[in-house]
């Protein structure tokens, strides 16, 4: 028995369970490194495997698709043969008989199945015969590229085409084309194969091909011949153009395979490009999508992944287990040491006794209270330290004990000195190795007596304390403005008079009521006081407004204060402080609406509002502002509008805004920014808020957006500015017609004058100078007339063009010859670029005569004597819808076109400033070129050119295929 009591040192038991955790948990880590390095090295090899196969599956594929081609096409070449020398003895394709060579092409077609059709196409282009019908539909093949390239180049081989859509069924086909040659050597024709792009597919779909899987047949120069799955968006697209130099490296090389990126759906591919070995310049081009190739090795990964998380889950779960059942040992193990260090420590006398009284173990305490030394005490009875307990008594304890297991008994202990000690021994009954102990906790009582006896006397103090105290709270109490009530499970327990006063109770009445009398029902009590337990249980004050009835069952508002007696505890009761604020509540809630009025006014105007404080930081805005500047509310509360707006800010609250007359707001325009930092104009109208020593507290502004005033404002002004601009320009065009009518007309009546009055009377080569002048003078104000005529019928846009395919430099020429009077009479020099090439366009060339014209009178009226004029035609050009378009220039080599009037000199009745005579002219020539070109759907346009002089360029849309621009 004294073996388990034996004492032990202080220090934290000693276990040999630790190496054995410590070798586990390495054993774990050495196992998760092993399965992961081997599933590792089993997938890199798995996944190499994988690629090789699929290289070499995918190289097996595209020779064997080569094969199938070039067997495709040789055998198409083979049955063109006899059609071809037939041609050539006959002497090309227009010499054959239709009816005979359609029964040859019907025939060559049933024995090629991959061939839907053969024609033959004459040396114009037009189909001669046709394998599949007779009589043959006339239809012209000249712009197909096989025809072109068959017609320019001497290449007596079989040609590959683009696939095309055929124009006598609308089925698409690869082109197969040999050119015939008449005895003379010249070109006398095409044989045409059509082969079936279905054909092809038909073929692929029987080989069973992964659904990932994409085939191009391609020719040598990478033109696509035909894809799988079909796509006729790609058909005689190039795919050389992307990378040129990679696709002659793997052409060369003529088998490689690598990896690519999908282009439409980024995913891997695996390709393979293999050249055909044949004559044939074919190319086939395989890829596979890499993540359904690699379907399989993924799933056997997942797999193997799998078994193996599975294993390491278990391991893990294993080694778990153990360590926690190791750690579960190890914590009995130090329970068991400190309980015992706990007895033997313990500061209360420890005794185990057997039946017989003998003492079988004892704690340190023990040995301390006793004075005797631990072996003394083991061979000591347990009557031997408690004088007061006999034998007799002991077996009377030892009964109770066995029936009862647990017995507290006062006693006497002898200590060292041979003194008593009062104790309390608590007997517990213990069994342990089958024997039976009484286990005896013996606490000294001496404190604890003292301590009674001092309490009996505090308790009578308190008494005469709180009899005293209670007559001062009830003084209080009665002396309280307020009515104060103290509730008690839920029981009116005392009020004072003024709460007598405001229900309308006497106190004996009131007093043992239920608290729910003063609601107006005991739900809406229950309702009320689920927050007031809830406060008040926590330790804390309810505050609170609540409805509360009189004795005649008239309704009033009180302001309720409630606050338990003892912290934390609602049970022991609860004491209220109740005040009527029936008359502020109607007067807050007054105060509540004009606010919310006030604040639905503010936040419904569609003026900005802002308020700010004594030290200029914003305070409040409405939703209008921050629409209008596009700021968020919670950015601009606390900013400061000097640094968002700068010196505009000063303008919204001027410095001595406070000091203004507060029955005048301040009113102003001004300029703020938004938050994408454009400018928008408002119309402000602050005002200050002084608080009753006249110091500003706050101060707020409207803000009104006048951006659409502003608008409104700016267009007038741009109107009247325009209306000035269009009456100078009438009274300087009225001006000018009426010198310009003016002249031929005086002109006119005076030669006529002098002819009739010297009829007869001079020499006729006077009357000829007359008549010519008369003549000169009636066409001058013709041209007028017709301008005019001119500009409105454009206004009206009546003008009636005639439009036709024809060559500008003729057109040209034509305005030059009529302008050559002029450049004779002032000594000018025409440069044309008679060497370009011919420029055809769709024009009216009565109208386009005019255009030139207007720009060569220009051009003359502004070069100086015995200058030049030049003019060079543009074969390639855009405009500015980036359609192609032929045209010319025009370029004189005078003063050129003042800085900012190269479009104004295009308006109507406007002459450019260096007009050496304001009289000359109408100010129309130039827009009503303008408009005719745009009749035209062309341009003109004017610059200066750096040598000197003004460039006028003409463009018109061309009839040709666009051209690159150079």
């Amino acid at each position: 028995m004294n073996r388990l009591f034996q004492q032990r040192p202080p220090e934290a038991p000693h276990t040999s369970l630790k190496p054995l955790r410590i070798g586990l948990i390495v054993f774990y880590c050495a196992l998760l490194v092993a399965v992961g390095t081997a599933l590792f090295w089993m997938s890199m090899r798995d996944y190499q495997d994988t690629l090789i196969s699929l290289e070499r599956q995918q190289l097996s594929l595209a020779r064997s698709l080569d094969e199938h081609a070039t067997r495709t096409f040789i055998s198409v070449e083979q049955g063109m043969q006899n059609i071809v020398e037939s041609l050539e003895d006959l002497g090309g394709v227009d010499r054959a008989e239709e009816y005979s060579m359609h029964v040859l092409l019907r025939d060559k077609v049933r024995l090629t199945p991959q061939t839907r059709g053969i024609i033959t196409i004459d040396a114009n282009g037009d189909i001669r015969a046709h394998g599949l019908e007779y009589p043959a539909r006339r239809v012209n093949l000249a712009d197909r590229d096989y025809f072109v390239y068959h017609r320019t180049f001497n290449d007596l081989r079989l040609r590959m085409d683009k696939p095309v859509i055929s124009r006598t069924d609308n089925l698409w086909l690869i082109p197969v084309t040999r050119r015939i040659d008449r005895p003379d050597g010249s070109f006398g024709g095409v044989v045409l194969a059509g082969v079936e792009p279905e054909y092809f597919l038909r073929f692929y779909q029987s080989l069973k091909l992964p659904p990932s899987t994409r085939v191009e047949l391609l020719r040598g120069d990478g033109m696509v011949l035909l894809n799988f799955p079909f796509s006729a968006k790609t058909l005689g697209s190039n795919v050389r153009e992307a990378a040129p130099l990679e696709f002659e490296a793997r052409r060369l090389k003529q088998a490689s395979v690598y990896r690519e990126r999908d282009n439409s759906g980024g995913a891997d591919r695996l390709s393979v490009f293999h050249t055909s070995s044949s004559e044939l310049p074919l190319i086939v081009h395989i890829s596979v999508d890499l993540d359904s190739a690699l379907g399989k090795f993924r799933s056997d990964l997942t797999t193997r992944a799998i078994g193996a998380i599975t294993l390491v889950l278990v391991v893990t779960v294993l080694l778990y287990l153990l360590l926690r059942q190791l750690r579960h040992v190890e914590e009995i193990e130090s329970r068991l040491y400190l309980t015992q260090f706990t007895v033997d420590e313990s500061p209360d006398v420890v005794l185990w006794a057997d039946q017989a009284g003998q003492l079988r173990y004892t704690n340190h305490a023990a040995e301390r209270q006793s004075g005797l030394g631990r072996e003394e005490l083991l061979a000591s009875h347990l009557t031997d330290l408690f004088p007061d307990m006999g034998d007799m008594q002991w077996q009377d304890i030892w009964d109770k004990l066995n029936s009862d297991r647990r017995l507290i008994l006062n006693s006497h202990l002898r200590d060292q000195t041979g003194n008593l000690l009062p104790v309390e021994i608590t007997f517990s009954h213990i069994e342990f190795n089958a024997a039976a102990y009484a286990c005896c906790t013996v606490r000294d009582t001496t404190e604890q007596q003292n301590t009674e006896r001092e309490l009996r006397r505090h308790r009578d103090h308190l008494q005469d304390l709180v009899l005293e105290r209670t007559t001062e709270i009830r003084t209080v109490l009665d002396a309280s403005p307020l009515a104060i009530m103290l509730s008690v499970k839920n029981s009116v327990r005392l009020v004072n008079p003024v709460f007598e006063t405001l229900f309308g109770f006497n106190a004996s009445d009131i007093i043992g009521l239920p608290t729910h009398s003063l609601f107006a029902s005991p739900g809406r009590y229950d309702e009320i006081m689920q927050t007031v337990w809830a406060r008040v249980s926590a330790g804390g004050v309810f505050r609170g407004e609540v409805e509360l009835y009189r004795r005649d069952h008239s309704n009033f508002w009180a302001m309720v204060y409630a606050k338990a007696l003892v912290p934390g505890d609602a049970a022991k009761g609860v004491i209220c402080v109740i005040e009527d604020v029936t008359a502020q509540r109607i007067a807050a809630q007054a105060l509540r609406q004009s606010e919310r009025l006030k604040r639905t006014i503010i936040d419904t105007t569609a003026d900005g509002f802002i308020l700010v404080d004594a030290e200029r930081h914003i305070v409040d805005v409405n939703q209008a502002f921050c629409l209008l500047l596009g700021y968020r509310r919670e950015d601009l509360i606390g900013q400061q509008p000097e640094r968002m707006w700068g010196e505009a800010a000063a303008q919204i609250f001027p410095p001595d805004l406070a000091e203004r007359d507060v029955t005048l707001n301040h009113i102003e325009e001004v300029t703020l920014l938004t938050i994408n930092s454009d400018a928008m104009p408002f119309l402000v109208n602050s005002a200050a808020i002084l608080d009753d020593n006249r110091v500003l507290e706050y101060a707020f502004a409207f803000l009104t957006n006048i951006s659409y005033l502003k608008e409104i404002e700016r267009n007038m002004v741009e109107a009247k500015e325009s209306a000035e601009a269009a009456n100078l320009a009438k009274s300087a065009f009225l001006a000018n017609m009426s010198h310009e009518l003016r002249t031929p007309m005086h002109a006119i009546l005076s030669f006529s004058e002098m002819g009739l009055s010297k009829s007869g009377k001079t020499e006729p080569n006077n009357l000829a100078r007359y008549f010519e002048r008369i003549h000169s003078s009636g066409n001058r104000l013709l041209v007028l007339l017709n301008d005019l005529l001119d500009m409105s019928r454009l206004e009206a846009n009546r003008m009636t063009y005639d439009k036709a395919r024809s060559n500008l430099q003729q057109t040209v020429q034509g305005a030059v010859q009529e302008i050559a009077p002029l450049l004779n009479a002032r000594g000018l020099h025409l440069d044309m670029d008679e060497g370009a090439s011919p420029l055809f366009a769709m024009f009216d060339r009565a109208r386009l005569t005019q255009v030139v014209v207007n720009l060569l009178s220009n051009a003359i009226k502004f070069s100086r004597t015995n200058g030049g004029i030049e003019i060079r035609f543009l074969e390639l050009s855009l405009l500015q819808d980036g359609m192609p378009g032929v045209g010319l220039t025009v370029r004189d080599h005078g003063p050129g076109i003042p800085e900012g009037e190269e479009e104004l000199i295009f308006d109507k009745f406007i002459q450019s400033s260096r007009v050496r005579d304001p009289g000359g002219g109408t100010g129309l020539g130039l827009a009503i070129s303008r408009q005719i070109m745009q009749d035209h759907g062309g341009e003109i346009f004017a610059a200066n050119h750096p040598e000197g002089g003004a460039v006028f360029t003409l463009l018109l849309p061309s009839d040709a295929p666009a051209a690159p621009a150079r």
